[in-house]
């Protein structure tokens, strides 16, 4: 597992968590790359890539499980990169798509691995988005922007379904593990709503400073921030009080970036067994955060801490080989059944084979079997047949030629209903999400130099009077000439 930071130096920085997590152990860099002409501004991890978005408008992709440097893609939208987010599907191993806002309010859709297509470009906020989301089912996303709105996307048609307008200007939204509730982040206030109820208010969560990075517990149940002074604050959101259970002041020096469920809980019940921090100062901290409740007791235990010398703008975990166990124990169950149906398949193969051989050499040993005086009576009735289909044969030809061209719109439409049936497929798949847009570039062809020289003299030629001079107006004299008789 690595802790993958970025910088506002243009880096990315990585850091092995060491087997055992205990007071005293140390993160060592594992790699440094030069991913941007400018600042990193947004940072995601999932399966074995990790991905950054800069100030350059460019996407880095990189291989953290065989430490290989993938290239680059550029924004389709204007402007950098501040926010992006892969969406993995539920029980799958690597996500299928990545999500990537824009400073010109755009939102763009790739898919993950293999070409790293870009699928789609949605359009709706009027300024940068400031965050985005992706429902766990995959169907729908939300969006906050430097216009104060708040938008929801289908992603199974690619465009806007919904669209509000917030108190404030939103830092931050971000769904729960399990769906049915979202959090909005407005300088000092955390807003929780439920989208079983169109986004009602459930929660209130104010604080003293601005809060600038969140982590939510993955049962619901707790939500940790980290403000612009260097605190911590945890929320109990079973509770109604409106102030943290517990706050940890001065956890680091300058303003928390990032907050990273290093070991989640088993189960996914209760606060995370360890957790990561990371200020804009530069300083990584590793943390004990078992002892993370909603009592009095509550406290967190640091266990390392390593300065990156640089000034971080943001920290993932990238953790390939957790989610790789859980695909590997699934494809397991799934490769023994497939491998009883194949065997079962290929009996039923082995037992068809026989009669198949016996129904193609039935036909064979008939034939051999028919006696010359039947084969002459037989050639005898098909002479007169055979010229019947040489007469009718352009007569036949002609029809099916009108059958085909009757017939061709009807396919067109059945082709219709299919593609139509199809798409409807893929819009309920929770792994396909937006439909594949094709585009056509169309070039204009450049003119050559005598192309050009011909159609300057022919422009001049036509300006030009049919006898080649240029015919002057009469003088004064020549008009009273012609007046006088």
């Amino acid at each position: 597992m690595h802790l993958v930071v970025g910088t506002y130096e243009r880096f990315l920085l990585g850091y092995n968590l060491p087997a055992e997590l205990q007071e005293g152990c140390r993160l060592q860099r594992s790699f440094t790359h030069a991913a941007h002409q400018g600042p990193v501004r947004c940072l995601d991890a999932a399966g074995p890539w990790v991905v950054s978005g800069g100030q350059d408008d460019q996407l880095h992709i990189y291989d953290a499980k065989h430490n290989k440097d993938l290239g680059f893609m550029m924004n389709p939208g204007d402007g950098a990169i501040p926010c992006l987010q892969f969406y993995t599907p539920p029980g799958a191993q690597n996500p299928s798509h990545l999500f990537s806002g824009s400073d010109d309010g755009s939102i763009a859709i790739w898919k993950a691995g293999g070409g790293w297509e870009h699928l789609k470009l949605m359009r709706g906020h009027k300024g940068p988005v400031r965050s985005l989301s992706v429902h766990p089912s995959g169907r729908l996303a939300l969006s906050v922007g430097h216009d104060r709105g708040l938008r929801m996307w289908n992603l199974a048609k690619g465009r806007c379904s919904y669209t509000a307008r917030l108190e404030a200007e939103a830092d931050l939204v971000a769904f729960n593990a399990s769906g049915d509730a979202y959090a909005l982040l407005c300088d000092k206030l955390v807003t929780l709503h439920s989208a079983a109820q169109e986004g009602a208010v459930t929660a209130r969560l104010q604080h003293s400073r601005r809060v600038v990075s969140l982590l939510q517990q993955q049962d619901g149940a707790a939500l940790l921030a980290g403000t612009d002074d260097g605190s911590l604050a945890l929320w109990d959101l079973r509770a109604a009080a409106q102030q943290p259970v517990f706050e940890l002041a001065k956890a680091h020096s300058s303003r928390i970036r990032a907050i990273v469920a290093v070991t989640p809980a088993a189960g996914g019940e209760g606060p995370p067994l360890h957790i990561a921090t990371a200020s804009s100062d530069g300083v990584v901290k590793l943390w004990d955060s078992r002892a993370l409740s909603s009592s009095s007791s509550s406290s967190l235990q640091e266990l390392a801490q390593v300065p990156t010398s640089g000034r971080i703008t943001g920290m993932v975990l990238s953790a390939p080989e957790r989610k790789a166990a859980a695909a590997a124990a699934v494809g397991a169950g799934g490769g023994a059944a497939a491998a009883a149906n194949g065997q079962q398949a290929q009996k039923k193969k082995k037992q068809k084979k026989p009669q198949q051989k016996q129904q193609q050499q039935q036909p064979d040993a008939v034939a051999d079997g028919v006696q010359p005086q039947q084969q002459q009576r037989q050639q005898r009735q098909q002479q007169p047949l055979q010229q019947q289909q040489q007469v009718q044969q352009p007569a036949k030809q002609q029809q099916q030629v009108q059958q085909r061209s009757k017939l061709q719109p009807q396919a067109a439409t059945k082709q219709k209903q299919k593609h139509s049936k199809a798409a409807a497929a893929v819009a309920d798949a929770d792994t396909a999400l937006v439909p594949r847009v094709q585009t056509k570039i169309i070039k204009k062809k450049k003119k050559s130099r005598e192309e050009m020289q011909r159609a300057v003299d022919a422009a001049i030629g036509a300006a030009k009077p049919k006898g080649g001079k240029q015919q002057q107006r009469p003088g004064k004299k020549a008009l009273k000439q012609q007046k006088s008789p």
